[in-house]
């Protein structure tokens, strides 16, 4: 069982009961949620500098964007209950749980025409740094 505190639990409260209940089992997704829920979307033509997408409960994220260009990417076994959450500009902004998605601040962010190093993409691929 998870020990929120006071504050935390202020926070789950604020939002529809059908996501708070997911608390228990994915806490720092649905905290992470609930601290910015009253924030509006994103303004139209927004062009993030960083976008961070992580998979599961991770330090680390998965793909990492700035300005238009991977610079990180991790393969890992994921499945369609993995939590998918993203930081645009380090704001959470996007929460997917078991394929529900829970949040989507994206409003008018223009998401970037990738490009990947090959370098960074072979090293992703072997698990190198």
């Amino acid at each position: 069982m998870t020990n929120f505190s006071a504050y935390d639990l202020k926070q789950i409260a604020k939002l529809p009961p059908e996501i708070a209940a997911l608390a228990e089992k994915y806490p720092s997704d649905i905290l992470n949620a609930a601290e910015v829920w009253d924030e509006p979307p994103f303004p139209e033509n927004h062009i993030p500098e960083i976008i961070e997408i992580y998979y599961g409960e991770t330090e680390v994220s998965d793909v990492l964007i700035i300005n238009g260009e991977i610079k990180d990417f991790r393969l890992r076994d994921v499945d369609d209950n993995t939590p998918i959450s993203v930081l645009i500009d380090d704001q959470h902004t996007y929460l997917q749980i078991e394929g529900k998605e829970i949040m989507n601040r994206l409003g008018g962010v223009i998401l970037p025409a990738l490009f990947i190093d090959p370098t960074t993409l072979i090293k992703s691929v072997l698990g190198e740094k």
